[in-house]
């Protein structure tokens, strides 16, 4: 027997495509003889684990060759995915929103391993390291600027809760989302949105939704001087706030996750919040120095 590493991964790197060639060959060759690498993980694509006939057409007059591919997939990416996941295709051509992921250079392979791996759902890498492999930097789209999630992240003292116990997909869908910013259920693009209840429906998954629509209040929020809901105060009106123009949604250096800045027309100002026992204040371009005790 004789190993042959590949030349062009110069020997070390974890991206070998096959490990050995048998000098000793049998007539019958099984893939997993060179590339059982690629399936030996916690986890393994059903198709791959079966048959690597499920997705690649297989020259057996020249593989194993040297340098001769011989494995070509039977169809392209994605359309050879949606053999099976049929459900995606179908949400894909039919929401609003589609992740970018899904249709740059390698699509699906962007997150998931084709043929196995050691995280759940078939992932690169870990979920959050998944994400923060694209948002690490500021993405510009047509309709927006994506802010550099990472950095938030990194710098911020306080993350929101749901990303650290369920990542990024307890609210954003990974594939394609009818909502908006792919989120799982509605939520207001934008600095201004009507005081609805079903507007919000994502944030109150978590949150109790009587702080939108109740004035006085106890349990519904802590954001109250005494009784009265500063919330509802914000949030309702003419001029109805949406959270995420006082709130950073996924870290900050403030307790309660308000943000830096608020955007205010053409201008960015500051909050200066201050946060105490008993309550905080804030005094920010749009109103006076404001305090509120519980």
């Amino acid at each position: 027997m004789m190993n042959i590493l590949n030349e062009k991964t110069g020997g070390e790197s974890p991206d070998i495509k096959y490990q050995i060639v048998r000098s000793d060959a049998p007539e019958e060759w099984k893939c997993t003889d060179c590339h059982e690498i690629l399936i030996g993980m916690n986890y393994i694509h059903g198709p791959a684990g079966e048959s690597c006939e499920n997705c690649h057409q297989i020259d057996q007059a020249r593989h194993p060759e040297s340098n001769a591919t011989g494995l070509y997939l039977t169809e392209e990416i994605p359309s050879l995915c949606f053999n099976c996941h049929e459900a995606l295709k179908i949400e894909m051509e039919t929401n609003r929103l589609i992740h970018h992921a899904m249709t740059d250079k390698k699509q699906c392979m962007n997150c998931h391993s084709p043929h196995a791996s050691q995280e759940k759902k078939l992932l690169n890498k870990g979920e959050i390291d998944v994400c923060l492999s694209c948002h690490f930097r500021v993405i510009n789209t047509n309709e927006r600027n994506i802010t550099n999630i990472k950095e938030q992240l990194t710098k911020g003292r306080v993350i929101h809760p749901v990303i650290e116990s369920d990542g990024c997909v307890i609210c954003h869908l990974p594939h394609t989302s009818r909502f908006n910013y792919l989120l799982t259920k509605s939520y207001p693009a934008g600095e201004y949105a009507p005081a609805k209840i079903e507007n919000f429906e994502l944030c109150w998954e978590c949150h109790d939704s009587n702080l939108l629509n109740v004035a006085k209040t106890k349990t519904s929020t802590n954001f109250r001087n005494g009784d009265n809901n500063l919330h509802f105060i914000h949030m309702n009106g003419e001029k109805a706030r949406n959270c995420s123009m006082c709130h950073n949604v996924h870290a900050s250096l403030n307790e309660h996750l308000i943000a830096e800045k608020v955007s205010f027309g053409n201008w960015e100002l500051p909050l200066n919040y201050i946060a105490n026992e008993n309550g905080g204040s804030c005094f920010p371009g749009c109103h006076a120095k404001s305090e509120y005790s519980r």
